[in-house]
This record gives C-alpha cells, sequence and structure tokens, in this order.
C-alpha cells in the first residue's frame, strides 16, 4: 500500500470518527485527539488489531466530558468501551474536578530549594510538566542525553569501521575475561547486574531503584512472551510523579495496564496481552523507544 492510500485512509478515518467522539470542536487539543486516534485505528486495523485498541487517556478524558461538555452524543460502542474498563462519564463543570495544586508544587520546590522563577515561570512549568522537570532538575535528563548521544556515536563509528577495507581496519582487543553480567544473591532473592569498567559506554541506567534486576524463573512450560510498543515515544512505568509502577516479579493480567508510552503529546495507556509474571522491565523509564519494541518480559 502507498502512502498516498494510507493518507486517504487517515482521511476517511477521521471522518468516520468525529461523529463518535460527539463532534468535538477541531481546534487544539481536540482536533489532535481526533487526529491521533484516526491515525492509531489505521496502524492498529492495518496491523490487524481492531479499531479503538489504541484510544489514549487524554482522548478518555474529552469522550467522558471531564474537559467539557460534547456537542453530541457519544458512540454506543464507545460508551460500552468505558464501562467495560471501569470508566465513569462527567456531566458537571469540569473545573469542579480539579484542585489548586499550584501550593502542592510550590511547597516541593522550596523543599528542594528550586526557585519559582521570574512571575512564577518555573512554578508553572514544574505544574505542568513534572516528570520532566525533575528529570531536567536532578540531571538525570542530561545524563540520559550525553548515554544515548554516546550510544548514537559508538554506533556510528561501527559502521564506520565495518565499511572499511579489511586492512585499513584498527584491531581491537578484547577482554572477555571480564563479566558483563553477574548473577547474585541477597537474601535469598536471585538479582541480575550489569557490571560496566572505567572508560566503557554504560547504556544501564543508574537510578538506584532500577539498577537491580530481579531474575524469575521461567514458568513449567518455559514460554517466553513480551509486551510490546505500538508505537514510537517515550516510555514510562506511571503517568503521574508519585505513583508507583509495575515491578519484576508482579503478577499481572491480560489487559492490565502495565506502563505508558508519550507520543504525539498524549498519553497511551500499554496493556498486557498476556497473563503472567513480570521477569524483566527491559527499558528504562523516559527511555525513547520505537513501534514493535519489547518492553517488558513476562513468564
Amino acid at each position: 500500500m502507498s502512502q498516498d492510500e494510507l493518507l486517504i485512509k487517515l482521511f476517511d478515518e477521521v471522518e468516520y470518527v468525529l461523529p463518535k467522539f460527539g463532534f468535538p470542536p477541531l481546534v487544539t487539543p481536540y482536533s489532535q485527539y481526533v487526529k491521533n486516534v484516526a491515525l492509531m485505528n489505521v496502524v492498529q486495523m492495518e496491523k490487524g488489531n481492531e479499531r479503538w485498541s489504541m484510544i489514549d487517556e487524554n482522548t478518555w478524558d474529552m469522550i467522558l466530558g471531564q474537559q467539557g461538555r460534547l456537542i453530541g452524543p457519544v458512540a454506543e460502542e464507545l460508551q460500552k468501551m468505558a464501562q467495560e474498563q471501569g470508566r465513569t462519564f462527567f456531566d458537571g463543570d469540569p473545573n469542579d474536578r480539579l484542585e489548586d495544586q499550584l501550593d502542592v508544587y510550590r511547597k516541593k520546590m522550596a523543599e528542594k530549594g528550586w526557585d519559582v522563577g521570574l512571575d512564577e515561570e518555573e512554578l508553572f512549568e514544574y505544574a505542568m510538566h513534572p516528570q520532566q522537570y525533575e528529570a531536567f532538575k536532578s540531571g538525570v535528563a542530561k545524563q540520559k542525553f550525553e548515554e544515548e548521544l554516546a550510544s548514537k556515536r559508538d554506533r556510528a563509528q561501527s559502521l564506520e569501521v565495518s565499511n572499511m577495507p579489511s586492512a585499513s581496519k584498527p584491531s581491537v582487543s578484547k577482554d572477555s575475561s571480564k563479566p558483563k553480567v553477574l548473577d547474585i544473591d541477597v537474601n535469598g532473592e536471585k538479582y541480575r547486574v550489569t557490571v560496566s569498567y572505567p572508560g566503557e559506554t554504560s547504556q544501564t541506567n543508574k537510578v538506584a531503584d532500577e539498577v537491580f534486576t530481579k531474575v524469575v524463573e521461567p514458568s513449567e512450560n518455559g514460554r517466553e512472551l513480551f509486551v510490546s510498543s505500538p508505537l514510537e515515544g517515550k516510555f514510562y512505568l506511571t503517568k503521574e510523579v508519585g505513583e508507583k509502577g509495575v515491578k519484576v516479579g508482579d503478577k499481572i493480567k491480560a489487559g492490565e495496564p502495565v506502563a505508558y508510552i508519550e507520543a504525539m503529546k498524549v498519553i497511551n495507556v500499554i496493556t498486557s496481552p498476556h497473563t503472567g509474571t513480570i521477569a524483566e522491565i527491559l527499558v528504562s523509564h523516559g527511555s525513547e523507544v520505537c513501534e514493535d519494541d519489547h518492553l517488558i518480559k513476562i513468564v
């Protein structure tokens, strides 16, 4: 199928989605919600999945009336989906749902010694984007950027070397005696640790609670299943700061939310297609992922 044919499919899907959503006004951000869901519908159906299998949380808020009353009624199929997922419709004033959080973030900034900025611009930035702001202020964002930059440089150098004539390639000495991965036992609990050495580029996440990966024994039938990313974006274990995400060893059921992907300015819930135990979280919180990347391993 050509890109032109896919584009026509997208236009047709936008026309289909708009009345199903209750004719939201096609202005920011509602026009983005309609376009994003139409795009995901086309992509998912082309991959053999069902329509509406990827509705992001921001769009659900709009559908449920949490951002204001829609012009028309929401389609029955979406109302049924909302009910099956335990979502409730709201018919009041959206402002009544929200509590003023500025004092909360103002207190957090005072505790951390952060300046609220001129006209409290920094305070508003923190309140609007808490995860990104904390990553910036703590240095985690810079660390991830430098690691990603180093990784891209390494790949570029490897590609350059691989394209060299054999006689021109530099000799590389690898010390195979240095272990890269160790399995250790801490009070009866098994953990897998990635080891790096001075001078090496480490791609491991240095956040304390993500350094160790608990080793889960395979199930009796030895199966390995994965939760994969349906789209490109940023991977998060939680949607809000302070929430607790899934962890290695947790039991999960098919259809249960396990992670989030931020893409096209919206948050998409990632559910597990399998029932089992989380054996490994393959991507660090806040990392960029591509479509079909494995995110979580399940046994």
